[in-house]
Formats: C-alpha cells, sequence, structure tokens
C-alpha cells in the first residue's frame, strides 16, 4: 500500500496501529493477541471486557452444525474497512461489507459481481460504469443506491488513512471524479487510461462500500466515525453477516444478516467464530479435538503431523507474497556492489529445503510469479560465496567487518535462515551480527524516523499488494518517498532517481505491453544492478480444515482472507 497515515501512526508508537502492519506484511497475528486489550488503545480496551458469557457461547456453539469455527493466531485489530490493513481485520470485513466487484474464486484477474451486477469501460478505460443491483439495503434498513456509494468513497478519499497512493492514483478528487446519474448507476472519470482500476476495486483493502451516514452519525473530531468502526459495525455493513460481538483478547462473532441479497438458500454457515489463539499448539490440539473448524498459520512440523490425520485436509497455494531481507543503504551496505555481495552471501537452497519443507521456493526477483507485471527472465542470485567476498573487496568492505541483523524472536524460521547467513558470512571473513527485537519494537523501528546509519544492516519483512499490481507492490517497497519515516514500506531508505522514474512511468502506463516493459526494467534493477533487498522466498498460505468444510477458497491476490458465505458444512 502507500504512504498512509497507519504506517506513520505505528512510527509515532500507535500498537494498534502497529499490530495492522505485523499481521498484515509478515503474517505474525498482531500485537492484540500478543498482549490483549491493553496494547490496543482506548476503543479496542473498551472493546474487552468480561470473557464470560464468550466462553459461554463458544462451548454451545462447538456442537451446531451451523457454526463455523476459525482459530486465529492473532486478533482483528480494526473493524473500519476503509482503514485496516490487518487480514485478521479482512477475515471479518468480508462478511460485513460488500464491494462493487471481486476476484472470482482462486483467480487474479477475472471478477464476479457483487454489488454492482455489470459493469463496463469506455474503450481507453478511463471512464468506468458500475450497475448496481435493485433492492440491496444496509443491516440498518437504509438503501445501499449510488448516492450511498458515492457517500461511501467520500469518506474513504477524506479520511485519508487507508489505501494511499494504491487507491489516490485512481481517484484524487471525488466530488468531480465519481457521480450518480440515477439511484443504480455509478461513474468513475479517471481521466486517463487507466486499465488496472478493475483490479483495484475489485480489492479486499479500503474500497468496500460503507454506510457513510452512520459512520458520520458517530464521528468524533472530524474523524468520520472512525474510533467508534474500529469497533463496531452497527448499521453499516450490507454483506452476508452482522457483527455480533468483539472481544479482541479472545473473540469475533459474526451472525447472519437474514436480509442479505444474496439470500439463505442452499447450505451456509448462520454464525462464524473467529478465535483468538495465539499459541501454535493449542490452535494443532484444538482442530484435532474437533473443538475448531479451520486453522491457519501452523508451522510446518505441525501441518505434515495433521496431514496424517484422515478426518483433516490441508488447503495450501503460492500467493503475491514476497518474504525478503531489507539492506539498508547506509554504512557498509551502502553501496550496490555490497549489496550485491549480501545477495551472493545468502543460503538460498540451503535455507528454502532444511527451513520451509516443500512449503516455499525461491523467489524469482522482488514481484511473485501470480502478481501482474511478473517477468520471469529477471535475474536471480546463487550462493557464491567466492563472489559475494570479491564484491566486498570491491565495495571496501574489510574482512571482520560487521553487518548487524534484526530478527523477531516469535518465528523459528526467520531465526535458523539468519544462522545459516551468519554461518556463511564467516566463510567469508565477515561478522554478522544477529539482534531480536520484541515485535512492537521491531515495528516501530522499520517504520519509525530513525534515519539510515542507525538501523540495523539488515532486516526481516514480507510483503504483498492491496490488488494485483506489480507497480503498487514495487512502489510501496522501493519509492525514494516510501520511507518508513513517510509512511511506506522502504524501511532500508533506498532510493534510485531512475526507479522512481520508471516507477512513474509504470504507474501512468496507457496498455499492458507498457506496462510489463517498464515493470521488467524495474526487477532488473531490483534484482541485480542496485539490489535494496535479498528477495529469497515465495511462501505458501496454508489452511487446514476439517474434511467436512467445503467452499473453502485461496485467492492468490487476497492473501490470508476467506469468504465465509461461501463456505458450508458436508
Amino acid at each position: 500500500m502507500g504512504a498512509d497515515r497507519q504506517r506513520r501512526d505505528a512510527a509515532a508508537g500507535d500498537a494498534a496501529a502497529e499490530s495492522r502492519l505485523v499481521s498484515r506484511r509478515s503474517v505474525l497475528g498482531g500485537l492484540a493477541a500478543l498482549g490483549g486489550g491493553a496494547l490496543l488503545g482506548p476503543e479496542l480496551a473498551r472493546a474487552a471486557a468480561s470473557n464470560d458469557e464468550a466462553a459461554r457461547l463458544t462451548s454451545r456453539w462447538q456442537t451446531d452444525a451451523t457454526t463455523l469455527t476459525f482459530a486465529a493466531d492473532g486478533s482483528p485489530s480494526d473493524l473500519d474497512p476503509q482503514t485496516s490493513n490487518d487480514y485478521r481485520s479482512i477475515l471479518a470485513l468480508l462478511g460485513i461489507y460488500d464491494t462493487l466487484i471481486a476476484l472470482k474464486g482462486g483467480s487474479t484477474d477475472e471478477y464476479v459481481p457483487m454489488l454492482a451486477e455489470k459493469w463496463e469501460s469506455n474503450a481507453d478505460k478511463s471512464v468506468w460504469t458500475f450497475h448496481l443491483r435493485d433492492g440491496v439495503k444496509f443491516t440498518d434498513g437504509t438503501p445501499c443506491d449510488a448516492q450511498a456509494v458515492l457517500a461511501s468513497f467520500e469518506r474513504l478519499s477524506k479520511m485519508a488513512l487507508g489505501q494511499g497512493e494504491s487507491w489516490t492514483r485512481f481517484v484524487s478528487d471525488p466530488a468531480k471524479q465519481i457521480s450518480a446519474p440515477d439511484a443504480k448507476t455509478v461513474v468513475f472519470n479517471l481521466g486517463k487510461p487507466q486499465p488496472l482500476f478493475e483490479a483495484a476495486i475489485a480489492g479486499t483493502y479500503g474500497v468496500y462500500i460503507v454506510n457513510a451516514k452512520v459512520m458520520k452519525a458517530h464521528e468524533d473530531n472530524g474523524d468520520w466515525g472512525h474510533a467508534w468502526a474500529q469497533t463496531n459495525a452497527d448499521g453499516t455493513g450490507s454483506g452476508p453477516y452482522k457483527l455480533a460481538s468483539f472481544d479482541p483478547s479472545e473473540q469475533l462473532t459474526l451472525e447472519k444478516n437474514p436480509d442479505y441479497w444474496g439470500g439463505w438458500d442452499g447450505n451456509h454457515f448462520e454464525r462464524v467464530v473467529i478465535r483468538v489463539v495465539p499459541e501454535n499448539g493449542t490452535r494443532h490440539q484444538l482442530l484435532e479435538q474437533g473443538q475448531v473448524d479451520l486453522v491457519d498459520s501452523l508451522t510446518y512440523n505441525d501441518l505434515d503431523a495433521l496431514k496424517q490425520n484422515p478426518d483433516l485436509t490441508l488447503h495450501a497455494a503460492y500467493t503475491s507474497r514476497i518474504d525478503y531481507l531489507y539492506l539498508t543503504v547506509a554504512g557498509p551496505l551502502k553501496t550496490p556492489e555490497a549489496r550485491q555481495a549480501m545477495n551472493y552471501a545468502f543460503p538460498f537452497d540451503e535455507g528454502i529445503t532444511g527451513v520451509y519443507k516443500g512449503y516455499g521456493k525461491r523467489a524469482i526477483g522482488p514481484v511473485a510469479e501470480v502478481l501482474r507485471g511478473f517477468d520471469p527472465k529477471t535475474f536471480t542470485y546463487p550462493t557464491d560465496l567466492d563472489k559475494a567476498k570479491e564484491l566486498f573487496a570491491k565495495a571496501g568492505v574489510e574482512p571482520g567487518t560487521e553487518i548487524t541483523m534484526a530478527v523477531e524472536p516469535g518465528d523459528q524460521n526467520d531465526i535458523t535462515l539468519a544462522q545459516l547467513f551468519q554461518a556463511n558470512h564467516a566463510k567469508i571473513g565477515m561478522t554478522l551480527n544477529i539482534t531480536q527485537m520484541e515485535t512492537s519494537s521491531y515495528v516501530g523501528m522499520l517504520y519509525g524516523d530513525a534515519p539510515a546509519d542507525q538501523r540495523p544492516n539488515t532486516m526481516w519483512w514480507a510483503w504483498w499488494p492491496s490488488y494485483n499490481d506489480g507497480w503498487s507492490h514495487l512502489h510501496d517497497l522501493t519509492a525514494s518517498d516510501a520511507t518508513g519515516a513517510n509512511g511506506g514500506g522502504n524501511a532500508g531508505y533506498y532510493s534510485n532517481p531512475k526507479v522512481d522514474a520508471l516507477l512513474k512511468q509504470c504507474k501512468d502506463a496507457p496498455d499492458e505491453a507498457t506496462y510489463n516493459k517498464v515493470m521488467a526494467e524495474l526487477q532488473q534493477i531490483l534484482s541485480h544492478d542496485d539490489p535494496p533487498a535479498i528477495y529469497y522466498a515465495q511462501i505458501q498460505t496454508t489452511l487446514m480444515a476439517k474434511k467436512d468444510i467445503q467452499g473453502i477458497v485461496i485467492n492468490p491476490i487476497n492473501v490470508g482472507t476467506y469468504y465465509f458465505y461461501q463456505m458450508s458444512r458436508a
């Protein structure tokens, strides 16, 4: 995502914003699960009341075939659908709210109607028109018509808390660019060809249609009801479920919306319970005992063990997520040659084989294979310690130089990779010192305002874009104006004028051929010529489920999120 206020909040120490970042980008589950209500800020802390009633209801629902129970490693942290960057929150929001259109099943470039029953663009894709369904209402009974859609996008744009440049590249002035010629028609006049607008409007971050009137009624100091919406959703959505309860330290419960436009014919879950279970072993045990239906974020050893259980099914797929190590452009890694040396010193094959146990594969540069704009000809590094030693010498980095690395303590895979990397440094006469930082400090460091020379030389992270667009992915990670202090994901303070110019060309590309050509050049620079990171792995998204749960789809773009309405029990 682009330069948004939530990352600036994280830099300032907003723990709720920090948890959104951790959950969305590193799939670690969120600070809410790590520290309970005390870490969640005033609104979320007030929502964390007595757990006795939740525990009683959960026990009862475990025997109810119409209830789906998901054991999550972290809590939803922001239920405002136009600001949330937390995939744990998106799990719930996909039930409460609708978008105009959505990706079809596991496809990355086919779409299905949602609130819009049909849509089209003009010849050059500068004007997009959406035709809304008849009779759709928000859960407070008010119409979800074209004027409501306009008001929703006005809220998204005026709050400026969510999608940043990933949205404003299309719509910078909603009052002038979005119109409603009648109650069923919404027109987006983007002013220039925008072939990727369809992908953006089908995303699962920010572009939900909300009841802006209800949000406005809960406004506090001009926040468009944001503080209230972080823990409430009464009357604000039109989706298949309504928010029944939310205790951030324990669980979130959705109940069916009987007036949902999609109807309730056929087999659907009437209730969805998202339980917060941070401990890996406990999630494993709950699934084996039949107390929950779905579990993700298990260790690879757990997955291998549970695959032997005939009552369970593993769902796994590669997505748009890339795991990498930032290389801070300062100190010993200031030059491209030194950062190339770091890539040559990385234990790619040893790490992928030994750590990910078949659930990961080599990344081919900074863009995942499923993502629009991926170039399969992108340069990839072999592990070559002699070449690393040669390039360190060329960069003036002397033997024995200390290189610092920061990792989080909760993920043994990352720690093991760091130790393998450390061993390779020792073989070429370098010293890699590894520091483990607790999560809130780690995120604060990544997205804080500490200058490059006060940051670790290398840091682990993972990223995926808001929608199927390589530009969105690369801009957030490499643009000069997307550093952590400016609200972006460029935590290593990378700056390359040629990359910035190419990013602008890519953003404004009028056709696919131009877009792909620029994307290929960007990937070559970022992988080989002037690397800002070590892009080492694509990791599968995994979901372990009871065998009787049907309708599970892992979409490569919508990482870690699922449409519960489409699921059923056999």
